[in-house]
C-alpha cells in the first residue's frame, strides 16, 4: 500500500499532508480486513521549507527541479518554462520508482510534473485545494486527476463538477486539543489580562510584525500578547522589543520565532483574539477553534488567494478583515479593542464558526484515498 504526497513546500500545503497521513493510519489501524496493512508514504515536492516536520512525520522526501510561472512579465518565466523537461523527466523517474498505488496532490509549486507522470501510469490522482481561487498547478492537473477535494464551496465553478467534492479544510487533530492551563505554564502567562495572538504563517510576516511592533507599548497596556514572528525576523524584533519595552512591560509580552504544533495548540487555545495572514490553512485551523480572527491578507499572493479568501470569510462572519492598504498601527488596535468588547460580534463569530468548519475533513479524504487503494 503506497501513498504518494506532492505539494508545494510552505506549511499551507505540507500541514494538511500531515493531518491527512495521520488519518489514514488512523482508518488503517481500525478498520477490519486493513488493520495488518503497513502503509508506505513518500513526499516529491521542489523548495520543500517544512522538511521538519515531514522528517519528524515519518515522510521520506525526494526533490525534483520545479519552475514557477509568475503572472507579470518577467525573463525567469523564460528560463522556468525550460526547466519543465527536466522536471517531467525526474517526476516520470522517482514516480516509476516508487510505484505508488494513488497520489494526492495539494498543488503548488513543482505538482504537475508529478500528476502527468502518475496519469501517464494509470496511477489514480487525487487533488485538494485549498484556496477560493484555485492555484495554476492544481487547474492544470485537475483534467489528470479521478477526484477533486475543495475547502471552499465558491472554488467548485473551477472544476468539473462530476469529481468535485467540497470536504473542508484538513486540520491536524492536535491543534484542536490545547490547554489554556498548559498554555500559561508554557508561556509564562501573567493571566491577568485578554491574550492576543499574531501570527504570521510559518515564514513570518513583515506587515504583521511592524502593525504589533510600531504601537507595542499600547498593546501591553491593555493586553498580554504572544507574537510568532518569524525565524528570519526573529534576532532584529528581540532586539527591537527590548528596546521599546521597559522592565514591567516585559511580562505581556512573548515574542517567538515559531511555534511547532504542540505549542500553536496551547497558545490558539488561550488566545482571546488572533491577528493573522488570509492563508487558507491558518484561518480554517482558527475558525475550527471557534476563535475570532483580524485577518490581514497579502496583496500579490498567488492569484490574490489571501484576499479572496479573507473576503469569504467576511461575507460569511467568519472574521474581521482588514485589507493591506488599510492596515495602520493604530487603526489595527483600534480594531482589535473595539472586537475584544464587542461580545455580539463574538458570540456571532463563534456560532457561524460551528456552522462553516468540516472537522471530519481529514478523515473524509483519507477514506475516499483508501477507498481507491
Amino acid at each position: 500500500m503506497r501513498i504518494l504526497f506532492c505539494a508545494g513546500g510552505t506549511g499551507g500545503h505540507i500541514f494538511p499532508i500531515i493531518a491527512i497521513k495521520r488519518k489514514i493510519e488512523k482508518e488503517i489501524k481500525h478498520s477490519r480486513g486493513l488493520e495488518k496493512e503497513k502503509p508506505e508514504f513518500l513526499f516529491i515536492g521542489c523548495q520543500i521549507l517544512r522538511e521538519k516536520e515531514l522528517k519528524e512525520e515519518g515522510i521520506p522526501i525526494q526533490k525534483i527541479t520545479g519552475g514557477k510561472w509568475r503572472r507579470y512579465f518577467s525573463f525567469k518565466n523564460f528560463i522556468d518554462l525550460l526547466k519543465f523537461p527536466f522536471s517531467f523527466f525526474q517526476a516520470l523517474y522517482k514516480v516509476w520508482a516508487f510505484m505508488p498505488d494513488v497520489v494526492f496532490s495539494k498543488g503548488g509549486q513543482g505538482t504537475f510534473p508529478i500528476v502527468l507522470a502518475a496519469w501517464l501510469y494509470q496511477i489514480p490522482v487525487v487533488l485538494h485545494e485549498s484556496d477560493s481561487i484555485p492555484g495554476f498547478n492544481n487547474k492544470l492537473s485537475a483534467k489528470f486527476s479521478k477526484k477533486i477535494f475543495l475547502s471552499f464551496e465558491e472554488a467548485k465553478k473551477y472544476f468539473n463538477p462530476k469529481k468535485t467534492e467540497v470536504s473542508g479544510h484538513p486540520i491536524r487533530e492536535k491543534l484542536l486539543q490545547g490547554s489554556k492551563k498548559t498554555a500559561k505554564k508554557i508561556f509564562n502567562l501573567s493571566g491577568e489580562r485578554k491574550i492576543i495572538l499574531a501570527l504570521g504563517g510559518t515564514q513570518g510576516a513583515v506587515k504583521i510584525n511592524e502593525l504589533i511592533v510600531h504601537v507595542l507599548t499600547r498593546y501591553v497596556s491593555l493586553y498580554e500578547i504572544i507574537h510568532v514572528c518569524g525565524e528570519r525576523n526573529f534576532k532584529e524584533l528581540d532586539l527591537m522589543t527590548r528596546g521599546i519595552l521597559k522592565e514591567e512591560q516585559r511580562k505581556y509580552y512573548h515574542l517567538y520565532p515559531f511555534l511547532d504544533e504542540e505549542k500553536l495548540s496551547h497558545a490558539l487555545a488561550a488566545a482571546d483574539l488572533v491577528i493573522t495572514r488570509g492563508g487558507s490553512s491558518t484561518i480554517f485551523e482558527i475558525a475550527a477553534l471557534e476563535k475570532p480572527q483580524i485577518i490581514i491578507p497579502l496583496q500579490g499572493s498567488a492569484q490574490n488567494h489571501q484576499v479572496w479568501n479573507a473576503r469569504i470569510f467576511r461575507e460569511k462572519d467568519l472574521a474581521i478583515v482588514i485589507e493591506e492598504p488599510n492596515a495602520t498601527p493604530h487603526f489595527v488596535f483600534g480594531r482589535v479593542c473595539h472586537l475584544l468588547q464587542d461580545e455580539e460580534t463574538l458570540k456571532k463569530i463563534k456560532k457561524n464558526c460551528q456552522k462553516f468548519i468540516k472537522k471530519n475533513a481529514s478523515q473524509k479524504i483519507a477514506r475516499y484515498l483508501l477507498k481507491v487503494l
